[in-house]
């Protein structure tokens, strides 16, 4: 059955469609949602439509479709509130609020400018998530995941978009097993579907607007269509598998890093595949050019939407497009000498290597990956002290360090452990099963089926290069997000290749009953696929207060109580300007949320500059902080919001199992004419508030 494909399909249809009219400022129900019926509908052929389905396929559609539809109510029900700035989903989240009602994520200033000119210490925006550009605020980061979970906006208002993330979650275990089911069957597919599905960290990444999950739908997606065009020899998958490919760049800052293994492995298979060399050729320059136009479009959308972001990361950016560039560059060449036979490099190469070769280069690899596990055992790895950036990060470090009780080194990266971190969320079985099975991937392609150097395209080049050097503050689950899109489906889908193959020589030995051994081995394999991910959802520690305790990001809502927090603010003195004071992570949440324009005070300051602030505007703002001491006030201002948001605690090398509760208590002043505040009471409200301060205490996730 072709529904979990089709769901896919649809999902990739939706993406482009709003990834594009975001891009031009023109993401709207009326453009985005015909757009992706008529992208759907041209390339509905693409998706094959079973001539006799068998029993098999049809339950195993059947089943992954159920799982996926269940996996997505079930962290649908608890998805984060993240909708405060103090990570990535807080900007992401809140740019989807922002397009369910406005074409763009542009936010115009309203006179914040003018009113910040008063002091060095207010702000028209804020720093890295928020940056000013002309009369207008920018959100951070590239726009086709807020776009795409917007359109959850346009059916179930803020609770929607608070919801699509994880409904793309749901998508991203239903590619996997499209992927898996073309290697393995339509029974052994649901094997690694569920250990992606049953991952704490597949769940943590996709509850809050993280942009993992899209990405790996996209690029195994990707995988898919040009693995069918390949070995179906049809140009139609070929054109939209590179385009899903190329379009991770709207997606994230370092998409052609995914893309340009994807495109590597997709011109190497049809260097390797059967067929006339015109055709192959035409193939792989129509792989080559729309990826490289679909890139370059997404960056062009990352620096017209968010150009400050793309200045701040500008080293990193000019050296991955000029890599990429040089790649692509002499891919194209190779294809063109293809004409004159240079196509025999590849398939000259194979005949070569023969099957011992292939074993040497899928022994390789399994020794490659086997040295890269090992290195905590012969390997400490340290960052630097120079830079501003990794002064930062290893403040950050030691701060982590000294909460956990850990040996105080702020210079450790924990690069050594990366391939560890994988095995908090498989399991070192599936984690050893899934390098072998890379090996036998690489086997096959040399030997036989050229469509898996696809794969290993996607899998292989990032993997290695964040195996290697992950660039990341090491708490979790924040560090594992390197290895969400493509390493961790990778690795799944590898373990059930390795598992199957291993069941089906167990079958080959002599002896009797070789067919039960087999169904045996293959029924162990299952169970294990779905019990090992599910193990890591708790922790056993005999020796503390509480041996036993939950992982967070199963069991606990991500930021829950944002939400209400920032609707009770936004009703306190509605339709007014906003002074925040004192804290940067609710400055895009006020301006967004409350729909007022924003201004931000780091400082204190005197009634004489509060009534400058205030001048630039019409309407006299009002004035939102918790630390009321930073004012003068008309009379003692009463606490006019209290409220909890909870958090996952930040882990080193291991998956959190704790979580804090951030405590909120918020005054609030109507600024008069000369610059004093005047409380807002809760009498005004209809409410009642106290005297309260903030804390946060790691609490055990029993």
């Amino acid at each position: 059955m072709a529904l979990p494909e089709r769901l896919v399909h649809l999902l990739v249809c939706l993406a482009l469609a709003a990834g594009a009219w975001v891009s031009v400022g023109l993401h709207l129900p009326w453009t985005v949602l015909p757009t992706a019926g008529l992208l759907a509908a041209a390339t509905w052929r693409i998706v094959p439509r079973p001539v006799r389905a068998t029993a098999a396929q049809a339950r195993g559609a059947l089943v992954a479709t159920a799982g996926a539809a269940l996996w997505a109510v079930a962290n649908g029900i608890m998805s984060a509130e993240y909708l405060i700035v103090v990570r990535d989903p807080g900007f992401l989240t809140l740019s989807g609020m922002w397009l369910v009602d406005h074409p763009h994520t542009d936010i115009p200033a309203l006179g914040a400018p003018e009113a910040a000119a008063v002091s060095g210490t207010v702000l028209p925006d804020a720093s890295q998530a928020w940056n000013l550009l002309g009369d207008a605020v920018q959100p951070q980061g590239a726009k086709m995941l807020p776009a795409l979970i917007a359109v959850g906006g346009w059916v179930g208002g803020d609770r929607g978009v608070l919801v699509a993330n994880a409904v793309v979650g749901a998508v991203g275990v239903l590619v996997v097993y499209v992927l898996a089911r073309r290697l393995l069957g339509p029974m052994a597919a649901l094997a690694p579907a569920a250990a992606v599905a049953l991952s704490v960290g597949h769940i943590g990444l996709s509850r809050p607007a993280y942009t993992e999950p899209l990405t790996l739908v996209l690029a195994l997606a990707s995988v898919v269509w040009l693995w069918r065009g390949v070995a179906d020899r049809r140009l139609s998958p070929v054109l939209l598998g590179a385009a899903t490919s190329g379009a991770i760049a709207f997606i994230r800052i370092d998409g052609a890093a995914l893309a340009v293994g994807i495109l590597a492995g997709a011109v190497l298979a049809l260097a390797l595949a059967d067929g006339p060399r015109t055709r192959r050729a035409g193939h792989a320059l129509a792989v080559t050019a729309t990826q490289a136009a679909v890139l370059a479009a997404g960056y062009a959308s990352a620096w017209r939407w968010s150009e400050a972001y793309v200045e701040r990361l500008g080293d990193q950016t000019r050296l991955l497009m000029l890599g990429y560039g040089a790649v692509t560059a002499a891919i194209a060449l190779w294809i063109l000498l293809w004409l004159a036979g240079a196509d025999r490099l590849a398939t000259g190469a194979r005949r070569v290597l023969g099957r011992r070769g292939a074993i040497a280069v899928g022994g390789t690899l399994i020794a490659g990956l086997a040295v890269l596990a090992s290195r905590p055992l012969w390997w400490v790895s340290h960052r630097g002290t120079e830079s501003s950036v990794d002064r930062f990060t290893n403040t950050v470090v030691e701060s982590f360090q000294r909460a956990q009780g850990l040996e105080v080194d702020p210079t450790r990266t924990y690069a050594e452990h990366t391939v560890a971190w994988l095995s908090y969320y498989l399991t070192w079985p599936l984690v050893i099963l899934g390098i072998l099975g890379l090996g036998l991937g690489a086997y096959r392609a040399v030997r036989r089926e050229g469509e898996w150097a696809i794969l290993l395209g996607a899998v292989l080049p990032t993997s290695l290069l964040y195996f290697w050097n992950p660039e990341v503050v090491p708490d979790q689950l924040w560090a594992f997000r390197r290895f969400e899109a493509v390493t961790l489906p990778g690795l799944a889908i590898g373990a059930a290749v390795a598992a199957w193959w291993i069941a089906a020589r167990l079958g080959d030995r002599p002896g009797p009953r070789p067919g039960e051994r087999e169904r045996t081995a293959r029924r162990v394999a299952a169970a294990s696929f779905v019990v090992l991910p599910l193990s890591t959802w708790v922790a056993v520690n005999p020796g503390e207060a509480h041996p036993i305790s939950a992982a967070t990001p199963v069991f606990v809502r991500e930021m829950g109580g944002a939400r209400d927090q920032l609707a009770d603010l936004c009703a306190v003195a509605p339709d007014r300007p906003i002074i925040l004071a004192g804290t940067s992570s609710h400055f895009g949440s006020l301006r967004v949320m409350c729909d007022q324009p924003t201004v931000l005070a780091l400082a204190s300051l005197s009634p004489a500059q509060v009534a400058q602030i205030a001048s630039a505007w019409d309407t006299a703002p009002v004035l939102l902080t918790r630390n009321a001491d930073w004012f003068e006030w008309t009379a003692e201002p009463p606490v006019i919001q209290r409220s909890t948001v909870r958090q996952a605690s930040y882990t080193l090398q291991a998956i959190p199992h704790t979580y804090f509760d951030r405590d909120y208590a918020w005054v609030a002043g109507i600024v008069g004419d000369d610059g004093r505040l005047v409380p807002v009471t809760p009498a005004a409200l209809g409410g009642a508030g106290d005297a309260a301060g903030d804390a946060a205490v790691d609490v055990p996730n029993p």
